[in-house]
């Protein structure tokens, strides 16, 4: 891809967050952009979730998405990318995990090759309140560490995880009917890493969304980790 795009030799790196992973890539872009490590850097959330899928449990299959979305970083005469609200909470990584190890798999295959792979499972109603609740708060702190209130978003930008999550936020958020909310899950799917850059772009592909809008992006999901920030939309 480098070579494509004309780029000799770039610093080039792999960051694991998961469903909140484009957000953390986002704020470690900027932030480099900011210490003058780097002048540009091309943020790209991507997965393929379907070859870790059970395609018989209901609570996944029907969910989870390939997909991949990308931004560039770089300098600006004004800030647009705002400071990151991020955490984890490692207590409850069982919500959203493999049902075992790769490492107990390869020990399996030496014994018996036809040895199932590792597939992805969800608590489907931990993970809902979980979500619904603290990224609640992790919303509200992000618009605080940015100094914006509600009134002033042009867009609500989420993790895609599932409609009823999005709607249950953007109603504890209290958003006013002005604010763009992001639903793509509803057309790509739960594309993890992948989704809120996706959302993004079909929000303004879509008119919902304009240039230079501000937006609250939350990435949320497995490890439990999370990540919120708030941006200019480019």
């Amino acid at each position: 891809m480098a070579t494509r795009l004309g780029i000799v030799a770039p610093g080039a790196y792999d960051l694991n967050a998961a469903c909140a992973g484009f957000c953390y890539a986002l704020a470690t872009a900027s932030d480099a952009v900011r210490a003058g490590t780097a002048r540009h850097v091309l943020v790209i959330g991507a997965e393929k979730l379907s070859q870790w899928i059970d395609w018989t449990d209901r609570t996944t299959a029907v969910i989870f998405a390939d997909g991949a979305g990308a931004a560039v970083v770089g300098p600006s005469d004004t800030p647009g990318i705002g400071p990151v609200v991020w955490g984890s909470d490692g207590t409850r990584g069982d919500l959203i995990s493999q049902d075992h190890s790769w490492l107990d798999w390869r020990d399996q295959l030496a014994k018996d090759p036809s040895a199932e792979a590792p597939t992805l499972r969800m608590k489907g109603q931990p993970v809902f309140r979980w979500a619904t609740v603290e990224m609640a708060k992790v919303a509200r702190r992000t618009l605080e560490a940015a100094g914006v209130d509600v009134a002033d978003l042009g867009a609500f930008i989420p993790h895609q995880a599932n409609d009823r999550i999005t709607q249950a936020l953007a109603k504890s958020l209290q958003l006013p009917p002005t604010v763009a909310v992001a639903r793509d899950v509803v057309e790509q799917g739960n594309t993890s890493a992948a989704s809120v850059p996706l959302a993004m772009e079909a929000l303004l592909s879509s008119g919902e969304a304009r240039s230079g809008d501000t937006a609250l992006l939350l990435g949320f999901g497995a490890g439990l980790s999370f990540a919120g920030q708030v941006v200019v939309l480019p």
